[in-house]
């Protein structure tokens, strides 16, 4: 039963780079471990989930092998939930003395990019794993993505960093709603776009939460409540794109109930037909 819950590459892709961000942070930014995990778990865990089911989707040919391969994928959003709350009811704990961030030119460069290096790192050998390289470029997305990071810039007077930080969680939505519309049409691009859609606007979002030390605006992300957003739109994609299909299934079921038993009644008919043709001969 414990071993349901537990598998070596998920723990890998999650605790490794939040251990490097907690080492680098802290002794280059005076950041606090306990923020480095509220702040990352969450989209460091749904990032990764949703790597996995870039898998399943493109590589899965056994219908058998979806369900544990997605029992699987699942894990990283609970360990990286799981060190989110840590980090969040410790910061509590601390209240004050671990919100103390150094100015951000006090804050070392070598102390964001180690972990930024690390974590893109991390990011390239998971795509190795799942044969991502081949669908992790897709234009839809990225020019939705890139679009919408634009005109927040140009429209938006308030902090760069926090004007960022909203528009790929916008342009994350964007593309799910693009890519319901083509998957509602019969259209299997649009669940790409949707999920590529998604990992991008993550990425993004991780990276931005690093350089924010360096660049200033660290404070203007609100992470906490990013990352209930971020939670918000991963369900709305896993609801809208999976929830529809059991239904669509429920449905054929029904369907193909009334047929069989349309066929039954039909068959019965053909046999009292056939007793009463041979009781006439």
């Amino acid at each position: 039963m414990i071993g349901s819950f537990i598998d070596p590459i998920s723990v890998v892709v999650i605790s490794v780079p939040l251990i490097v961000a907690c080492i680098a942070l802290r002794l280059g930014a005076g950041v606090h471990w306990s923020l480095v995990l509220r702040d990352l778990g969450v989209p460091l865990g749904l990032l990764m989930t949703f790597m996995g089911f870039l898998n399943i989707a493109y590589s899965a040919s056994d219908a058998s092998a979806i369900a544990p391969a997605t029992a699987v994928m699942l894990l990283t959003i609970l360990y990286g939930g799981l060190l989110a709350s840590i980090g969040y009811f410790w910061s509590h704990r601390l209240a004050g003395s671990v919100d103390a961030l150094q100015e951000n030119k006090h804050v070392k460069w070598w102390a964001i990019l180690a972990p930024l290096i690390f974590f893109l790192a991390i990011l390239f050998w998971v795509l190795g794993m799942v044969n991502g390289f081949e669908v992790f470029i897709e234009i839809a997305p990225l020019g939705v993505f890139t679009t919408t990071a634009l005109v927040a810039l140009i429209i938006s007077k308030k902090n760069v960093v926090h004007t960022l930080s909203l528009s790929f969680l916008l342009s994350a939505m964007i593309n799910i709603v693009i890519g319901l519309i083509y998957f509602y049409q019969g259209d299997r691009l649009g669940f790409g776009i949707a999920i590529m859609g998604v990992i991008y606007s993550q990425i993004a979002y991780i990276c931005l939460y690093f350089l924010a030390f360096k660049l200033g605006g660290s404070r203007e992300i609100d992470t906490p409540l990013m990352n209930w957003h971020w939670l918000e739109v991963s369900a709305f994609l896993i609801f809208m794109f999976l929830a529809p299909i059991t239904l669509q299934e429920e449905l054929s079921n029904i369907e193909s109930e009334k047929e069989a038993k349309a066929l039954n009644f039909r068959i019965e008919e053909l046999e009292r037909e056939l007793r009463a043709l041979k009781n006439y001969q």
